[in-house]
């Protein structure tokens, strides 16, 4: 009988993971409907996490959870808050100056029980550290099968997941205007023999949109407009993206648009891929960018770096139609380990596209 019982659980186990996904869930979930339940409170001292990975945070359960409560946290009601979108981006045009936006910022991440792991104000970019979510599966998903095993044999179903966000303010020509930029990267665990792990998997869309509707609404829109504005939004033309290579082996990237567009196309990229900006200087057309051994995607790029090393990334306008991407090694080494990287980060920038 008990060898029974376990094949049933083993079946039932693999069903959920293969109805786990949804193909269009900008249109397929109801937006604003999900409550997202972060775990602040959540223990996550005894997984191993590899190396390439910051570890979760365990520290949720010492930092002060702001009341989430939209009608005591939001400073200024009904902002004039536009989303915008093309075919890769939805990002929020805020009625609201960027140091303002940074501090509301701030305390909307807290609310969730998030700690704030880096934080440059000058380049307008903050992220927050890894905080677990909750992925418990309702009752009414499962059935009444499932449903009754899961409560006799006291488990739940559902994989555990970890989630953190960048978050990029930009000015505009209008002093007392923001754009805001909301990126989230995932981390799922996996068992590897007695072992426990966390391993990247790709982000869930309906969690990003859904926390983007609920950081409009903490910077002052209405959940009503906010729904509809994200619902509404169009999408401009495709862009298309062209790696060339050079006789010296660096690549270049040729954007079909002016330097400013380039820019925050790039800086959209940068996000997605968990880049870490030391610096940018957008006068000069600049992103500088700091690589790590033995941390991010990098290493699954390049396993030859073997310090802390800078870049330098550089914008030009090469026509009135079109802008180009430079990789410059500042160190002047250029050595062959270097160009592959460079080629293999642009790869993954037009990727993107």
């Amino acid at each position: 009988m008990k060898i029974v019982n376990y094949l049933i659980i083993a079946i039932i186990g693999l069903n959920i993971t293969s109805c786990s996904k949804v193909s269009d869930p900008i249109k397929k979930f109801g937006l604003g409907s999900k409550v997202i339940n972060y775990q602040p409170n959540e223990d996550v001292d005894s997984l191993i996490i590899p190396p390439d990975l910051t570890k979760p945070s365990s520290q949720g359960a010492l930092t002060k959870v702001i009341n989430n409560d939209t009608s005591l946290n939001i400073l200024k009601k009904n902002q004039n808050i536009e989303i915008k979108r093309d075919k890769f981006r939805r990002w929020l045009l805020v009625d609201l100056p960027p140091s303002e936006v940074w501090s509301l910022s701030k305390d909307f991440f807290r609310s969730y029980g998030f700690i704030i792991e880096k934080e440059n104000q000058n380049i307008g970019v903050m992220e927050t550290g890894y905080l677990e979510i909750e992925t418990k599966v309702p009752d009414k998903s499962l059935g009444a099968i499932r449903a009754a095993l899961s409560k006799a044999l006291k488990t739940q179903y559902g994989l555990p997941i970890a989630d953190k966000y960048r978050i990029r303010i930009e000015s505009t020509d209008n002093p007392m205007e923001s754009e805001v930029y909301l990126t989230l990267s995932s981390i799922g665990e996996v068992s590897s023999g007695a072992m426990r792990l966390w391993q990247p998997r790709d982000k869930d869309v309906e969690i990003e949109t859904e926390m983007l509707l609920n950081l409009m609404v903490f910077l002052g829109s209405s959940k009503s407009s906010s729904v509809d504005k994200i619902k509404s939004s169009d999408e401009i033309d495709d862009l298309k993206v062209e790696l060339v290579t050079l006789e010296n082996d660096y690549p270049i990237l040729i954007f079909p648009f002016k330097r400013d567009e380039s820019w925050n196309y790039l800086g959209w990229a940068l996000d997605e891929l968990g880049v870490d900006v030391e610096d940018r200087d957008i006068i000069d057309g600049s992103f500088f960018i700091k690589v790590e051994p033995d941390r991010g995607f990098f290493t699954k790029l390049i396993n030859t770096v073997a310090s802390v090393k800078t870049y330098q990334l550089i914008v030009k306008e090469r026509n009135n139609a079109q802008t180009e991407l430079m990789f410059i090694d500042i160190s002047e080494e250029n050595s062959n380990d270097t160009r592959k990287f460079s080629v293999e980060l642009f790869t993954k920038i037009a990727e993107k596209f």
